[in-house]
């Protein structure tokens, strides 16, 4: 048995996007086949480790000299062999095997329709929202141990199931200190992958030590990895980008037992109100970056409650009003900067609101 092989494998599940193409409706709360995606994902991920430790325990069975495994089994005793096996898969168990970043409060509500809930780690990049790359760094500081291989996948990907078991199959031919990357019809895919656990944390703590984690892609993080390369299907790395996405995967809108009924977003139906709402104020000749008020108010959701999502998007569009009419900027510049500082302040006041609700709890 190689290293990598011997040595624990868990996982690591990106939730904490702001779904722009989706209106700010979170992906990991859709539904599919009566679970939410966050779920599925989660108990796929669940399925690939407990299969990659059962072939663990399988070979160090075998790998145990037929005497020595004899004069234990009379005792009631494991193996030498055995017994390392157990201590190697059991070093950080307390962390749990699977960690999902994204926003607590909203995880446990995910994670309603999953049948391995109980194996999660929540953890959220700080600041939240700061992008894919920094979702890595924080998942992966979830374990102490530097061993083993982590599986990352995000939780958007209906297929995630068959994904995950191609690429433990693929794991177990690699050379040690060496993790495996999908690549789907010649497009790498960052994001569905098992990644050397050692090698990623010490990228993250390098570009985390060169301010260059924030909002950075998940290439340039993971760019000096040893990674090969796993041909898959590109069926099993779609993901759900849009509505249209959602549809043809058949997945549903609303989220049982999460968010409640969600009505579809569609750009065309949103363009087609917005115009309507600047005619009826005598302002059609105004553009609005609709995507960028929606961007907005799914930060505010996230990082506050769901209402401040409204209330703040009034308050920039107010304030850029106020700003074109005095004459300190033209309507586009104003409403930008607007939403810019709207969006910066949501997405800062998360670890404030975390804190405050915890001391509460705790009176």
């Amino acid at each position: 048995m190689t290293d990598h092989q011997e040595a624990p494998l868990r996982a690591l599940i990106l939730a904490g996007g702001l779904s722009r193409r989706l209106g700010g409706v979170p992906k990991a709360g859709l539904i599919m086949d009566g679970q939410t995606l966050l779920a599925r994902t989660v108990d796929a991920a669940s399925h690939v480790i407990s299969t990659h430790k059962s072939a663990i325990l399988r070979t160090a069975a075998h790998q145990s000299p037929a005497h020595q495994s004899r004069a234990h089994q009379s005792a009631g005793l494991q193996s030498p062999v055995e017994e390392g096996a157990h201590a190697a898969l059991g070093a950080d168990t307390a962390a749990g095997g699977i960690a999902v970043v994204g926003p607590g409060e909203k995880i446990t509500q995910w994670l309603e329709t999953a049948q391995h809930a109980s194996e999660v780690t929540r953890v959220q990049e700080n600041p939240p929202f700061s992008g894919p790359a920094a979702g890595l760094a924080a998942g992966a500081e979830v374990w102490d141990g530097g061993s083993g291989h982590v599986l990352v996948l995000a939780c958007d990907m209906p297929h995630a199931g068959e994904l995950a078991q191609l690429l433990a199959q693929e794991l177990r031919g690699c050379t040690p200190g060496q993790g495996v990357m999908a690549v789907s019809e010649g497009k790498k895919q960052p994001l569905a992958a098992i990644y050397p656990l050692a090698q990623l944390r010490a990228a993250a703590a390098a570009a985390r030590a060169a301010h260059r984690l924030d909002n950075a892609s998940v290439f340039s993080l993971v760019a000096s990895l040893n990674m090969k390369e796993c041909a898959v299907p590109a069926s099993l790395t779609a993901d759900i980008d849009t509505w249209a996405d959602a549809r043809t995967q058949g997945i549903a809108a609303g989220s049982a037992g999460t968010e409640g009924a969600l009505l579809e977003n569609h750009d065309e139906l949103l363009a087609q109100w917005t115009q309507k709402l600047l005619e009826a104020f005598e302002i059609g000749d105004i553009e609005v970056d609709i995507h960028a008020v929606l961007n907005v108010a799914g930060v505010a959701a996230h990082s506050i409650v769901r209402p401040a999502a409204p209330l703040t998007t009034f308050v920039a569009g107010l304030a850029a009003g106020l700003a074109a009419g005095s004459g300190q900027a033209p309507e586009a510049k104003a409403m930008k900067a607007a939403l810019g500082l709207a969006k910066q302040l949501a997405a800062a006041q998360a670890p404030a609101v975390e804190s405050a609700a915890e001391n509460s709890a705790g009176k």
